[in-house]
């Protein structure tokens, strides 16, 4: 049989590299900023990395302890060892990993706000042509 969807494979793989750069990288630059706020110089794409293997660590031990009496306990447990991992790869302390985390979250949260701001003034403004001149 003929390889009629050769053409596929290459750029199913660029899609591929793409969306693991750009899931590596986003993260990486809130842990950033979060480290540049606390005055630690460390490189975005080590935050990235880091942050993913601290997700991957805390994930695992999520579903490892899911299966045991500590299931109510395992969201705080798997924070825990997410700080830890990330305390681990990026050389900083425990405390530091934690406001970090914090930092991050705050910056993630007021750059959604941004954005959703942004993106429905444009739709209140901008209205999308089927919904022009219908009434609530």
């Amino acid at each position: 049989m003929p390889p009629y969807f050769n053409f596929l494979f290459p750029a199913l793989s660029i899609a591929v590299l793409t969306f693991a750069l750009v899931s590596i990288l986003i993260p990486g630059v809130f842990i950033w900023i979060a480290l540049k706020l606390l005055g630690k110089d460390r490189g975005i794409i080590r935050c990235g990395l880091a942050n993913l293997a601290a997700f991957i660590f805390a994930a695992i031990i999520a579903a490892i302890l899911h299966f045991t009496p500590l299931i109510f306990f395992v969201p705080i447990i798997s924070f825990v060892v997410y700080l830890y991992a990330l305390k681990l790869l990026l050389d900083i302390s425990f405390l530091e990993a934690f406001v970090a985390t914090i930092i991050a979250s705050i910056v993630i949260f007021f750059t959604a706000l941004i954005l959703a701001a942004i993106f429905g003034t444009w739709l209140l403004f901008f209205p999308q042509p089927h919904m022009a001149g219908v009434r609530f």
